[in-house]
Order: C-alpha cells, then structure tokens, then sequence
C-alpha cells in the first residue's frame, strides 16, 4: 500500500522483486489517492494510514495465502518459497522487539482474522504515537494464534543489514529503523539498491482506494 509520495519506493521494492524473478502478476497495489504527503513515523498521520494498511490486509485475507510487502524492502532472491515453507498462520520478520507488520505471511483461519481485526480494535482505541506492530504485538500476545518468527540473517531489518552489517546471507532488506521516507529512500541509493522506474509497477494489479 502506498500514497503519491511513497510511491518511488513502492516501485523500487517492485523493481528489485522484477530483477529476483518474483511473479509479478500475484502482487496487489493498493494507492491512497487521497493521501499526498509522506507520514513520519510516530506521529497520528502515521497511525492513520497504518491502521487503513490493517483494513486492507483484513478485507484480502480469504482463502488464499497472502505476503504482505511495505514499500521499503528490497528483495536481493526469490524468496517465496522459502517463507511459504515455514508453518504457522503467520510467518513473520524478526524487528528485534517484535513481530514486524512490515513484512510477513497469512494463512486464512478464524484465529489469524481475529488478530487482524482485534489489531484494527485496538489501534482505533488509544491514542498516542502508536501503530499497527504496537497493536499487532499486543494483541498477539493474548492470542491461540501460531507465528513463526524468520531468522535475522536471512530476512534483516534495517538495523541488522545496515548497522551490524550482518548480511552474507539476506535474501531481502527491511529498511526500518529510520523515521522518515527521505532517510529511507537515501539508505538505499547509497548502496546502489534504487531503481524507481515503472518497470515493475506497470505489470502488477493496481487499485485506487
């Protein structure tokens, strides 16, 4: 999901998911066309649009599996394979304090609904800089749910691959831990991982929502 100004980042994670070989027809976008200006993290925009991302993994949870992408992941393999192997009802990335809502699988089932939409309740309920992980984590916990957690190494966040360098064997990068989509966006040119054209974004399922 994305809004006009995350939009090159979309593109790029989409382009880096082209060059691994993804199939690209199996990837949905889903653009905020009212939403024009990036959101920094941890502010009440920010919470907003995490919680429209929360109604929009609800509303596609149905009978097949689904991966869920943010826009600032680059893909260096094909790694569906991989994550598709791993058990659970979700197959999550490791954020080092949690379960990271950035990057990670569903599998349909009443319990893995219930987490989605008790997430959406919770977030909705309380003030405050907070987002969609603080909700899903928090709910999770009071859940029956099953969640196997992916190894750091392989599918690092931004901390891991950047800052401890740990990264002979990532398949993806995450580049979180930065506040803003401008710090992210220069992350990633200055490791020769940018690439915003439309070749990716011109062969995937878009909507307008």
């Amino acid at each position: 999901m994305t809004n006009d100004a995350q939009l090159p980042m979309m593109k790029n994670m989409l382009n880096s998911a082209l060059k691994c070989g993804f199939p690209m027809h199996m990837f949905h976008c889903f653009i905020l066309s009212s939403d024009k200006e990036v959101a920094t993290y941890n502010t009440e925009q920010f919470k907003s649009i995490t919680t429209r991302k929360l109604e929009v993994i609800l509303l596609n949870m149905g009978m097949d599996i689904m991966l869920w992408v943010d826009n600032d992941i680059v893909f260096f393999e094909n790694c569906l394979k991989d994550i598709v192997s791993k058990s659970g009802s979700f197959v999550m990335q490791d954020d080092g304090w949690g379960y990271c809502t950035g990057f990670f699988l569903a599998r349909p089932g009443i319990f893995a609904n219930q987490v989605i939409k008790n997430s959406i309740s919770w977030l909705k309920q309380r003030q405050g800089a907070l987002n969609d992980q603080h909700a899903f984590n928090a709910v999770a916990k009071q859940s029956p749910v099953s969640i196997f957690k992916l190894s750091n190494e392989e599918y690092p966040n931004g901390e891991v691959y950047f800052e401890k360098k740990i990264q002979s064997k990532a398949r993806m990068v995450h580049s979180n831990y930065l506040m803003t989509t401008a710090e992210k966006v220069q992350r990633f040119k200055d490791h020769g991982m940018w690439d915003e054209s439309d070749a990716g974004f011109n062969v995937v399922n878009k909507y307008f929502i």
